[in-house]
């Protein structure tokens, strides 16, 4: 699925295409626009790989990436399924990066957690934030290949809406 989305948040605009790989679902990308959206005043980085400048280094690519004025590492974010040994090997290189993994549900960002706490070393440092119950059905069913987001993001909060669907929801962190 390809996304075109105009984002209106904070007073500012901006327009960006998310692309899906091969391997990626609907919930996925949903999960990508919600992270664009929570960090629309820190213009993430919707697509990096090996070029990247800030990852060059490190071996493996976020699904966004925010960096700081210098072009390091600031945020790392990663949406749904992810990897306890790439986490592993992110968290031990970007040691003053923050490390968010956006989950579809509580219950998935609990269960992610649990694995965290028993896999990755001071993986306490790693933020694991859930969309509500039923929330992120909601979302991903106002998703569209051109879709329109307007409203606020601030911290784990949005209160915007999507394509005419209304959203007040606060993300749970686990």
């Amino acid at each position: 699925m390809t996304v075109r989305c105009e984002l209106n948040i904070n007073g500012g605009t901006r327009r960006i295409l998310l692309v899906a790989k091969e391997e990626e679902t609907v919930e996925h990308v949903a999960l990508r626009l919600a992270a664009a959206a929570l960090f629309f005043d820190r213009e993430p980085a919707l697509e990096v790989g090996p070029t990247h400048p800030a990852v060059v280094d490190i071996g493996f690519y976020p699904d966004l990436l925010v960096t700081d004025e210098a072009g390091g590492v600031s945020i790392w974010i990663e949406c749904g399924t992810v990897a306890t040994n790439k986490l592993t090997k992110v968290a031990r290189r970007l040691r003053a990066a923050r490390l968010v993994v956006l989950k579809e549900s509580p219950e998935d960002g609990r269960r992610f957690r649990e694995v965290i706490k028993k896999e990755i070393p001071k993986g306490d440092k790693i933020e694991v934030w859930a969309w509500p119950k039923d929330e992120f059905a909601k979302w991903t069913g106002a998703l569209r290949e051109s879709s329109h987001i307007f409203g606020e993001a601030s911290g784990r909060s949005l209160n915007l809406v999507l394509n005419e669907v209304p959203f007040d929801v606060h993300l749970i962190p686990c």
